[in-house]
């Protein structure tokens, strides 16, 4: 956070700026006053003119990842007309050993002074030497709280109680500190499972949860970032897991992709209510898997309509077809080919995915066509639940806005307006949708039955939703492909 207010002892001396911070750990916002008042102090002692304050509200002093001390050490590497940065004692800089030397260092090289207000280190050897003790002390203070907070949460792991941190998206912590079904936020969970395993990539399903309405659990859109950690987390299959991430490494970063050995874990299973079944799981760990080592058609950016429902079979190795793009006389044709064939080990060709699209949706829509009772099931049909996702999206907007303006009261932003008026203009063709679907429907009779049905197939072959794909996979028993053949059956009564 940044406050560009002066402090309250304004004088006309030497230009300096101000750093404070305070952890979530025994502190509160009353730190910053008092490190304010310290700071203030002591530039009206020293005829020091503080133009302005760089603040960190509830962040740790065993990293770098803080806003306002990267806001501060991009000023430092920008060449300011301030030569001093005041601050209320060491620790309040950093407290990991590595990344104050490192800074430190970096703030010499460029004739800047970092002054503790509150201790008092020359530029002696033995000043020198008193504050690389200093530093070391803060170290290890740290390393040492941390050992004692670590035996803490072990005791509250083995009471499957929730040992930190905000809980995932699904849950919420009862008074007791367990992890319960958050309703609202399960229905979000499912539906990024169910994205997934239809072979959405992560920008479609951000962009489709984001259109709904929804927002992740700290109220932003979703972005494609959003989602490996939910699709790995396993307490949606009711295990509970702690300390699996690894140690941060000297420069208090974590990798949270690697894993500690599982005999370091405390893994408790069916200790949480799950959200998510075992099968479901299992088969997304797979197709992550798959699409990591880069072997899933899912990886590629486009979408293709039969892909992921895995009734599409090769009829020579029986291997499930994959979408692949085909480039031919500088042109591009999406298709789904044999991944077997890639290797030699299959003969079968690929065939081209638009005309297998069309084959199959032509095939379902003609079955729907004939039944009898299509005209009665058409006109019981409304819009409703269309209307209702268009409004959670507008809802989403709306907060989306909300969120801007009190950005921008804070900061303007000349980036922020043009997202702004962006939203705007979304919320207008959002509303005229509504306004649109709340009108008189067209009704199905024998005059216009046939045209319906066409344009029922031209949205199926066009649409990327979950809805579309869910239902092919319902209604399609099997597809297999040959060179010569394609045989569909359908599931259809």
């Amino acid at each position: 956070m940044l406050n560009f207010a002066p402090t309250n002892f304004e004088t006309d001396g030497e230009e300096a700026v101000a750093y404070m911070r305070y952890s979530s750990n025994n502190q509160t916002e009353k730190s910053i006053e008092r490190q304010r008042l310290d700071i203030s102090t002591y530039a009206l002692v020293h005829n020091i003119k503080v133009v302005k304050e760089y603040v960190d509200e509830a962040c740790t002093g065993t990293n770098d990842r803080r806003d306002g001390f990267q806001n501060l050490i991009n000023d430092v590497r920008a060449n300011p007309t301030w030569r001093k940065i005041l601050i209320s004692d060491m620790s309040r800089f950093s407290r990991l050993f590595l990344d104050f030397s490192k800074y430190y260092a970096e703030l010499e090289d460029r004739d800047i002074e970092l002054i503790s207000v509150t201790e008092n280190y020359d530029k002696s050897p033995e000043g020198r030497l008193a504050l690389g003790i200093t530093t070391v002390f803060n170290d290890f203070y740290s390393r040492n709280l941390a050992k004692h907070t670590f035996s803490g949460l072990r005791l509250k792991a083995n009471q499957t109680q929730h040992c930190g941190g905000v809980p995932p998206l699904g849950y919420k912590l009862t008074h007791d500190g367990k992890l319960i079904i958050e309703e609202e936020e399960a229905k979000i969970v499912k539906l990024i499972f169910d994205l997934y395993e239809a072979n959405y990539s992560y920008t479609k399903m951000a962009n489709e949860l984001n259109d709904r309405g929804y927002t992740s659990k700290n109220g932003k859109p979703f972005t494609k970032n959003s989602f490996f950690s939910i699709l790995t987390q396993e307490k949606y299959i009711g295990t509970y897991i702690w300390n699996k991430a690894r140690e941060k490494n000297n420069s208090g970063r974590r990798n949270s992709h690697k894993h500690k050995p599982t005999e370091k874990q405390i893994i408790i299973y069916d200790a949480i209510p799950a959200i998510i079944s075992k099968e479901q799981f299992d088969k997304v760990q797979a197709m992550i898997a798959s699409r990591k080592n880069g072997t899933a058609s899912s990886k590629c950016r486009y979408f293709y309509l039969l892909a992921g429902i895995n009734k599409m079979k090769c009829a020579e190795c029986g291997a499930n077809l994959v979408g692949n793009i085909q480039r031919s006389h500088g042109k591009k044709y999406m298709q789904y080919v044999c991944p077997n064939s890639r290797g030699g080990t299959c003969s079968v060709r690929g065939v081209r995915a638009d005309h297998l699209n069309k084959f199959v949706v032509n095939a379902v829509v003609k079955d729907i066509y004939e039944r009898e009772d299509l005209a009665d099931i058409f006109n019981s049909v409304d819009d409703k639940e269309e209307i209702t996702r268009l409004k959670n999206k507008l809802f989403g907007l709306e907060k989306a806005s909300k969120n801007i303006l009190q950005a921008l009261r804070q900061c303007a932003s000349s980036e922020l307006t043009d997202e702004l008026k962006q939203i705007s203009e979304e919320k207008k063709i959002v509303k005229d949708e509504i306004d649109k679907l709340s009108e008189e429907q067209i009704k199905m009779t024998a005059n216009n039955r046939k045209e319906i049905c066409k344009d029922i197939a031209k949205t199926m072959i066009k649409s990327e939703s979950l809805e579309v794909k869910q239902y092919l996979a319902y209604v399609i028993d099997s597809i297999v492909v040959s060179n010569d053949d394609i045989e569909l059956s359908l599931n259809i009564a």
